[in-house]
């Protein structure tokens, strides 16, 4: 074999074994180091302001970063604030409404059972009586096997839904510790911010610092572009949401859509989780004028999404909207719900990465 591609080969080993250990690495590393990497972002995030505050209004660069921090957390709190006080509200309405609305859901069973099950009971026992024993028997093992497989389900998910109590409980102590050392290592780093920027350039090679930077570049640009496009996603369903429920006469329709806006962030879930159950409650109740409009916004909200999503998506981090289907599905298949957030942001790092050369590098390199 021709010895330059012997080399060729070996180098594309070298290269694939060192991304193999980066990615190793990276996994088994991000548990204990994730705190400060969202501290960076954070720091990354703040840093404009911090200079803004230290340059015009001439404040000392530790007051600026305590300053802005502060300010931030207390608007975030306030916006958290505002979202309880309106499910507080809401949750106080719906618990004096929900009773009355049980009991009718109740009717509506009762209703169902009376005029079409129990019919269709007596007919199929008829015809059961008809049948030999054999026959007989085979049904009734079938059924027993079909209810037993419906318990072992109903049981097992029962017990996760309990299990994540005592589990979510147990995290909170853990979630805040995080969360001050999040808060503690953005002010060190927004506070030591050009330190440690003139620290990593000293230590980092011109070349490699170059290639970074021009990544960076790119990354950034995406990733604010998937962020903005999301924000935007939710905004419009929530919004509709809005006013849809205003036009049919919903009571507290800020809160439904506030609720809809959180499960819009769930990857595949969606606002169906909340109008689906909804829909069938007014369904059963016999509410049909009520069971329509809120099943035509449902289409409408689902609709859109699916119109929008992969337009503005690619619109704002730079991607042809077939290759982020690929990429949604392909993450989905690969990694279940997460994938549908990782294999974009795959797909956003292989395109920064050729933006930036680094991909034509190392094909070079290869190639030797």
């Amino acid at each position: 074999m021709d010895r330059h591609i012997i080399y060729s080969i070996l180098r594309f080993v070298l290269t694939a074994s060192f991304l193999i250990l980066f990615i190793f690495l990276l996994h088994y590393s991000f548990e204990y180091l994730y705190p400060f990497l969202l501290a960076g972002a954070l720091s990354y995030l703040l840093h404009p302001f911090v200079s803004f505050a230290e340059q015009r209004l001439k404040m000392p660069r530790p007051l600026a970063s305590f300053a802005v921090l502060t300010s931030f957390f207390l608007l975030l709190m306030g916006i958290v604030v505002f979202v309880i006080v309106e499910f507080i509200q809401g949750s106080a309405y719906l618990a004096e409404q929900i009773p009355a609305h049980f009991q009718a859901f109740i009717r509506g069973i009762e209703i169902i059972i009376e005029e079409k099950v129990l019919p269709f009971y007596h007919k199929l026992t008829s015809f059961f009586h008809t049948l030999n024993p054999p026959q007989q028997e085979a049904i009734n093992n079938y059924i027993t096997e079909l209810v037993d497989q419906f318990a072992v389900i109903g049981t097992e998910f029962l017990y996760r839904i309990l299990m994540t109590i005592p589990q979510t409980l147990s995290a909170l102590p853990g979630s805040l510790t995080v969360i001050m050392f999040i808060v503690i290592a953005a002010f060190f780093i927004t506070n030591d911010w050009h330190t440690i920027t003139n620290s990593i350039k000293k230590i980092t090679p011109e070349s490699i610092h170059t290639s970074c930077l021009e990544v960076w570049i790119h990354l950034r640009k995406a990733i604010f572009g998937f962020i903005k496009a999301q924000l935007f996603l939710v905004s419009l369903t929530t919004v509709i949401i809005y006013l849809g429920l205003l036009l049919i006469g919903m009571d507290y329709p800020m809160t439904v859509a506030l609720l809809a806006a959180l499960v819009d962030m769930l990857p595949f879930i969606g606002t169906g989780i909340i109008f689906i159950p909804w829909i069938i409650y007014l369904f059963l109740t016999g509410n049909y004028e009520m069971t329509i409009p809120l099943a035509v916004l449902y289409m409408t909200v689902v609709i859109q999404r699916q119109l929008i999503e992969p337009k503005v998506i690619s619109n704002n981090i730079g991607l042809n909207p077939l290759a982020v289907l690929i990429a949604l599905f392909a993450g989905l298949q690969i990694w279940g719900f997460a994938g549908l957030i990782i294999g974009p942001a795959f797909l956003i790092i292989i395109r920064a990465l050729h933006e930036a050369g680094i991909i034509n590098q190392l094909w070079q390199f290869i190639k030797g």
